[in-house]
């Protein structure tokens, strides 16, 4: 036969070739003709192949049928191996190579080394010195290192490589295996990853806030600078003997965000004080503080559930003793002022809502103040039906116009029960909302003294508009000086022209000063029966002055509501002197008048 590389090279022709024509098993004459070789060495490589268990023989007859071997393909699966590996016999020599070597070493698929010495080659890699050192230790029986790291310096950039050895015990010494896996890619990734790692503990020492990993347990894994700072600690050793579970107040807090496992922001509180007690943790911190905290699952590349998680916290205690100092002021001042104060937004998604509402509310509105996140829209819905319509439309015009608003109208409270509702307030333009500072107003007793005084208006015109159109004159008085006297407090038009007086001369003066002659025994008597017992009477005809000019008047005198007297005031003079009763002391009916008499 010829040299190693054309022996391969025939055997793997004549596999191709009975490939191809299987399952039809192939004589010797057929593969010496598809190859171009002689019968005979066409039968040597058969029976080679055969022995190796590449191809299987049967007879039929005198010939001999070769095909393919059924079985595993070792030097087929050996070709195909990621790494790439050459075995040496105790003497150097290459007794197998697979295509990942000769890929890797730069080797055409033509040109095997397969049969040469490797002392004869100048392959790279395996020819550095370090190889070649470790390769003479283990024909020597030496101690050995199992692996080498070469670097292979190029002008496209270094490559790397993982040179391992093994060794088969063989006939004549051990056959070593050299195993070359090219790492340049691992290593640049370690590097880089190291790079990584670096500057996140650089960014997360250089980061404001606390930032603290931990496993399910709530063992603690790493803490920033920061976070060492705001629980005033001087090492991660400190947390030795503390668990991230116990930073809450809440220990069930941080667990709870374990087994949910999603990222959630939310606020935890710490009390330093309970830490230093039961947990020794020594730090600087005292009493009760406040965090903001970002919580989230470390994601693992396989997708399984996390095995670490982190906090990302912010100490906001300052602010929140400010906000319930604010909160106690604005408490202190809301309380004092007679409605209830509130804030109002209006944001740019066209949500609507209050952030802070007086704890009043409940007492002077009737409204539940909790839970605030709807207690704009359960005020909305207490206002009246035929004001609602008012109501929205003003609130979406200054919203529009960020506008000072105002608003009066009526609320039916939840409770039942209504009352006026009067709101005002002003506006700021803050970044994607508009908040309104205002109060609202109960001003039921307003509406309802405005009612009244409308009414009392109303009635004053219709009084006023009879009193003074009425066909017969009218007189008020009120009893003075023990009853002695009556004091005029009004009088109308006719009254007035009866008894020969200017109105505006009458009103405040003495009725029995101005005419003498009424204060009679009969007049008298009458005033304080009326006044005693409220009911009306009729008084006899008189003149006001002993004068013939003054007309003979007969007075239906009733007590009013208010305690004074109305004398309604009618000329009888024609009537007398038809009857011809004028200046007669006789009893007398006068049609009309006397059937107001209730006595008669």
């Amino acid at each position: 036969m010829d040299d190693p590389i054309t022996r391969h090279q025939t055997a793997a022709r004549i596999l191709d070739l009975l490939a191809e024509q299987a399952p039809r098993p192939v004589p010797i004459r057929a593969v010496a003709g598809g190859l171009g070789i002689d019968r005979r060495t066409a039968a040597k490589y058969l029976d080679l192949l055969a022995q190796r268990g590449d191809v299987t023989m049967q007879r039929f007859g005198q010939k001999k049928l070769y095909r393919p071997s059924r079985r595993v393909p070792l030097g087929r699966v050996f070709d195909r191996l990621r790494h790439a590996i050459m075995i040496l016999d105790a003497e150097l020599e290459i007794r197998m190579v697979n295509a990942s070597l000769l890929d890797t070493l730069g080797i055409p698929p033509g040109r095997s080394p397969v049969g040469t010495r490797l002392d004869d080659l100048d392959l790279p890699i395996l020819g550095e010195p370090a190889v070649r050192e470790t390769i003479g230790q283990i024909r020597r029986g030496l101690p050995h290192s199992p692996e080498l790291q070469v670097v292979e310096r190029g002008g496209d950039g270094d490559r790397i490589f993982l040179v391992e050895f093994e060794t088969l015990d063989a006939p004549g010494g051990p056959d070593i295996v050299i195993s070359l896996r090219e790492i340049t890619a691992l290593r640049r990734a370690e590097s880089d990853l190291a790079d990584t790692e670096r500057k996140m503990a650089t960014l997360f020492d250089s980061l404001p806030n606390g930032v603290i990993l931990f496993d399910g347990g709530g063992a603690i894994t790493y803490a920033n600078r920061a976070a060492l700072r705001v629980l005033g600690l001087h090492s991660v050793a400190d947390l030795r003997n503390a668990s991230v579970f116990d930073i809450a107040c809440y220990r069930d807090r941080l667990p709870s965000l374990v087994r949910a496992g999603r990222l959630t922001e939310t606020e935890l509180a710490c009390d330093f004080d309970k830490l230093g007690r039961e947990r020794g943790l020594e730090t600087t911190r005292f009493g009760v503080a406040y965090f903001e905290v970002v919580f989230t699952p470390i994601r693992t590349e396989s997708g399984g559930p996390p095995r670490e998680y982190a906090i990302l916290f912010k100490d906001i205690t300052a602010r929140r003793r400010a906000e319930r100092e604010l909160k106690e002021r604005l408490q202190g001042i809301s309380t004092n002022l007679p409605g209830i104060v509130y804030q109002f937004y209006a944001r740019d998604t066209g949500e609507w809502g209050v952030y802070y509402v007086d704890e009043r509310s409940d007492e002077i509105l009737g409204l539940a103040r909790e839970p605030l996140k709807d207690w704009f829209q359960r005020l909305t819905a207490c206002i009246a039906p035929e004001d609602r319509e008012e109501w929205e439309d003003s609130i979406h015009d200054v919203v529009r116009r960020v506008a000072p608003w105002h608003f009066e109208g009526l609320m039916v409270r939840p409770g039942g029960g209504e009352m006026f509702l009067r709101g005002i307030s002003k506006p700021i333009r803050l970044q994607g909302e508009i908040v309104f500072n205002g109060i609202f107003f109960d001003i039921t007793d307003r509406k309802r003294a405005e009612e009244a005084l409308t009414e009392s208006h109303f009635l004053e015109m219709r009084y006023r508009s009879f009193f003074e159109d009425a066909c017969n004159g009218v007189l008020i008085y009120r009893p003075v000086a023990g009853g002695g006297d009556l004091l005029i407090t009004d009088v109308n038009r006719v009254a007035a022209d009866l008894l020969r007086v200017d109105r505006a001369d009458l009103i405040g003066l003495r009725l029995f000063e101005v005419f003498p002659e009424m204060a009679t025994p009969e007049v008298r008597g009458l005033v304080g029966r009326v006044l005693a017992t409220g009911r009306p009477e009729v008084a006899r005809p008189a003149r006001y002055r002993d004068r013939d000019d003054f007309p003979w008047i007969s007075r239906y005198v009733f007590r009013l509501p208010s305690g004074e007297l109305a004398s309604f005031m009618i000329d009888v003079s024609e009537a007398l002197e038809e009857d011809g009763m004028a200046g007669a002391g006789a009893p007398f009916r006068i049609a009309g008048l006397h059937d107001l008499d209730p006595t008669a």
